[in-house]
Formats: C-alpha cells, structure tokens, sequence
C-alpha cells in the first residue's frame, strides 16, 4: 500500500502533546495516514470538509464547544468518513450522545496513547470498538431505561444465529473470536452484526447490547 492509498486520519484535540503522541502512533504505521490535527471544533470542522478524512478521533471537551459537532458532521458526511472518540471517565453521558450520533469507537485518553492503530483498524473493519470501563458505565446507564414497543418489536425479528452472537458481543468477544468459537467466518459474523443494527436500528455494539439487555436478551 503507498502511501497516498492509505486511510487518513484526523485528531481532533485541544492538548497539544496528546494530540502529537496519537499522530506518532498514526505515523509509525504503514497502512494509515496522519493528517495534520485540529486542536478546536472550529478548526476540526475545517479539516473535515477540507481534507475529507476516513475516519476521524475526536475529543469531547473542546475549547470552543463539544466533539459531538464533529461526530454529528461525519456522520452527514457525503463521503465514506466514521469518528471514533475519545473519552475521559465522566463523560458517558456525551458518549451515549456521540453514539446516537453516529460514533463508531469509544477509548479512554490513555488508551488512545497505546491502541490508537488497533482502534482505528478495527472500524475500518466495520467493527465498534469501546474501552471495558467505559462500556460498563455506558451500559448501566443504557439499561435503566426500559425498552420500548418497537426495541421489543425489533429484537423479535433476531435470528437465533443472531442472538447467539450478540451475547458473545455482549461478554467482550472481537468478530475473530466470535468467528472461531462459532466455526463461522469473519465476513459471516460482520454479515449478521450488520443484519442486527439495522433490525435493532442501531449503530453500534453498545446500543445493541444495551437494547439486549433491557429487554432480558443476555
């Protein structure tokens, strides 16, 4: 892969030294492109129209306002473009906002030090990634709320193939593991995640699970 083919890759974060060391990670990898990072939403939203990233990592906490702008305005984008963001513990509930939105990945700040390439690729592979501290807080706010006529309606239409899978997504397994502990493909397992968003009419693992989980799936 040449460098031009590579995805780019947008930061958007007001600290200017976790910003650098998050692109260091981009740049040491073959398979992805850093572009130069945004340090404001102002500036963020420039270089998404601009530059039109393949995915884009966002913080929540921006001087000028909040990293939702930037999720919501990647997923109106009119080219193919996911943000993933990136997290502080005390801030699930802009993180259930961001994932109403549209975002495709959820790591806490110190781990995007550490796994940015991980993360990023495993979106490129259709896949939701979430930290486990954030997943559980998210979920145990997720879940008190009851479930509706049309989740209900909705996790009716679940095959049991599907079901099957969604616990598995449920207890932290990755699609490879799902795949080989089921004797499936890969490609077979993102087909029927893929099946179950658009029943449950979500967009990630955590609105899925969450949705399971009210309605006494798990």
């Amino acid at each position: 892969m040449t460098d031009t083919d590579c995805p780019l890759i947008l930061v958007v974060e007001d600290r200017e030294r976790t910003a650098e060391q998050i692109i260091r990670q981009i740049d040491i990898s073959s398979s992805l492109r850093a572009l130069p990072p945004a340090y404001c939403v102002a500036d963020g939203l420039k270089a998404l129209e601009q530059l039109r990233p393949r995915i884009v990592l966002t913080d929540m906490g921006l001087p000028d306002g909040s990293g939702l702008e930037i999720v919501r305005a990647v997923t109106a984008a009119d080219w193919e473009c996911q943000s993933i963001v990136i997290s502080v513990m005390g801030e699930e509930q802009q993180v259930i906002d961001a994932i109403r939105l549209g975002a495709r990945g959820y790591m806490l700040k110190f781990e995007a030090l550490d796994r940015t390439v991980e993360v990023v690729h495993t979106v490129l592979e259709g896949g939701s990634p979430v930290s486990p501290q954030v997943a559980r807080h998210l979920l145990a706010l997720l879940e008190r709320a009851p479930g509706t006529e049309t989740e209900t309606a909705s996790a009716a239409a679940l095959t049991k193939r599907e079901l099957e899978i969604l616990r598995l997504v449920s207890r932290g397994y990755k699609r490879e593991e799902v795949a080989a502990r089921l004797g499936i493909s890969v490609s077979t397992v993102g087909t029927h995640i893929n099946a179950i968003y658009r029943k449950l009419e979500v967009r990630s693992n955590i609105e899925a699970v969450a949705i399971a989980g009210r309605l006494g799936l798990l």
